[in-house]
């Protein structure tokens, strides 16, 4: 058997991060290439190309094609490990090809603290990390095209392991029109991608911080700057805003109605309570009555001032 063709690589673009050396690059077989829009970026251990950016104003979906789609410089390697800029693999790419190839065509480790694509949804949204419309037009549409597939387990695809074969290509392709029509948030559209193409990846048990094969690096470099297209509220677009005040006046109804069943709860239990006062103010004066009538009947003219006083206080109230 031909001992194939194994390369590592991975993308900077918009000068969004440093970029790391891997000491082990030194002892590999495996070709270590990064895809950069900075003619500046130099390396020890990477073999750094200068390459045209997708779309000059949105780097981060730039790095995404480049990571998806890959590049042709790529198209003489029959299997590629990709990895995320801020990680350090700890182990020779080649080991990790052998036996995360091993029987499949593509594998990945399984998310280690996120348990569904759903669950994907809801941190991105939480977190704010992309626009909040788009985000809900995806779930939309997948909750409709594959609600099922929500449910299965989201993937961690800071490392992936690759054989360029027709079928892995094509599903590559549907990955990446998700990610250009939908969020740049990949985690969120591959599950429902490959599966649209009709691939079966391999998901591996692997903590994301860090393993006996990589460590997760500090975002050394990272960029503060907020997305370029993450625009301000007062020009988010007007479905966006309508979900927003939609959520809203939902949130605000259920505070009012849970706030109107406590006032009527308090005033049932005050209108249980004054009627239970007014019985027993009743029961007081008919006692008092009988009581009169009772002494009435009798003789009691030596009957004390002060106690008639209080009778008499007693049958006016």
């Amino acid at each position: 058997m031909s001992i194939p063709r194994r390369a590592v690589y991975t993308a900077l673009t918009g000068n969004y991060e440093l970029l790391p050396e891997q000491p082990v690059a030194k002892a590999s077989d495996v070709a270590f290439i990064c895809f950069t829009d900075d003619p500046e970026l130099r390396s020890d251990s990477w073999d750094v190309r200068v390459v045209p950016t997708l779309l000059d104003l949105d780097p981060v979906r730039s790095a995404r094609a480049l990571k998806i789609g890959g590049h042709p410089d790529l198209a003489e390697y029959d299997e590629t490990l990709w990895i995320d800029a801020r990680v350090l693999l700890k182990e020779d790419p080649a080991v990790i090809l052998d036996t995360w190839l091993d029987g499949t065509d593509l594998a990945l480790p399984r998310h280690s603290y996120r348990k569904d694509v759903v669950t994907e949804f809801e941190e991105v949204l939480l977190a704010g990390m992309d626009d909040s419309s788009r985000l809900y037009e995806q779930l939309t549409h997948y909750s409709a095209a594959a609600p099922e597939l929500l449910e299965r387990p989201v993937p961690w695809t800071g490392m992936i392991a690759r054989r360029h074969t027709q079928a892995v290509d094509r599903a590559m392709q549907e990955w990446l029109v998700h990610v250009l029509r939908y969020s740049r948030r990949d985690q969120l559209s591959f599950v429902h991608a490959v599966s649209r193409a009709g691939v079966g990846p391999r998901l591996l048990e692997l903590d994301t911080w860090g393993s006996a094969l990589h460590d997760w690096l500090p975002g050394a470099g990272r960029s503060s700057r907020p997305p370029i297209f993450r625009v301000s509220d007062s020009l988010r677009a007007p479905t966006a805003r309508l979900g927003e005040l939609q959520r809203q006046l939902e949130v605000t109804t259920t505070e009012l109605s849970a706030a109107l069943s406590h006032r009527e709860n308090v005033i049932e239990r005050l209108e249980g309570r004054v009627a239970q006062l007014e019985r027993a103010l009743a029961k007081a004066r008919g006692r008092a009555r009988r009581l009169r009538r009772k002494l009435d009947a009798q003789d009691t003219p030596s009957l004390p001032k002060r106690v008639r006083r209080r009778l008499g206080r007693a049958l006016r109230s």
